[in-house]
């Protein structure tokens, strides 16, 4: 089938950002505003949309497409057989293999915004998107750290749903991906605290990294740009 007709992007064009953008954001916003007895369903959906839409924006890189795309679709099958079944077990094969595909998003985010050549609203949309994905990411490291050893966490709901775990875990992860530390909830585990510190210097690293890249390639397009005109 040509790219013409291919309900996926071409491996030639720039991918597109702006939905996963609106729907992250969507689940970080709304997910912890969800009733927890009622929650499992509508939080799930908005994550599958958070996983369709990585692999669509993933999906124009051909040598990436099949794996990612093979990702997705275990991981989708994981964390639904999760929400239907009570096991301990499921609920770490599914947070373990999200945690895997998001990772797998970021490096991709990543690799194709060092390959841009010019600044665009696209490129900013994709620098978003690999940070919140990064605090999402830490939020599952944290989870897994807490389902394995509990009270790794402190001010974390204790005998609860999962759901409001995770909710508190995504609202401590973002807390120390920007460096705001509020103190509510504090790592106190020897796994925890490492891990959380990683988190910190993560997120200025990256907010560094990533200003100099976009700044480094408005820059070079406006000398460019000069030069033409002469």
């Amino acid at each position: 089938m040509s790219n013409r007709y291919s309900l996926l992007p071409s491996a030639k064009s720039a991918p597109h950002y702006g939905a996963l953008l609106v729907v992250l954001l969507i689940l970080i916003v709304v997910a912890p505003l969800v009733p927890a007895e009622r929650g499992g369903y509508s939080v799930e959906f908005f994550f599958d949309l958070v996983l369709l839409s990585g692999a669509y924006s993933a999906a124009w890189q051909s040598k990436h497409r099949f794996p990612f795309l093979v990702l997705t679709v275990v991981t989708l099958v994981m964390r639904w057989t999760d929400v239907f079944s009570e096991h301990i077990g499921y609920s770490f094969g599914s947070i373990s293999i999200t945690f895997v595909w998001i990772t797998y998003a970021i490096m991709l985010v990543v690799a194709a915004l060092f390959r841009m050549r010019r600044v665009s609203t696209n490129a900013i949309f994709g620098a978003i998107v690999a940070y919140l994905l990064a605090g999402v990411a830490f939020a599952f490291a944290f989870e897994l750290i807490e389902l394995s050893h509990p009270g790794s966490f402190s001010g974390v709901p204790v005998g609860g749903a999962e759901s409001e775990m995770g909710n508190a875990l995504l609202y401590f992860s973002f807390v120390s991906l920007t460096t705001m530390g509020y103190g509510d909830i504090l790592p106190v585990s020897d796994l925890a605290r490492p891990l959380a510190v990683l988190e910190g210097v993560f997120g200025t690293l990256y907010l560094a990294v990533m200003i100099a890249r976009l700044v480094g390639l408005s820059i070079a397009a406006g000398i460019s740009g000069e030069e033409k005109e002469r």
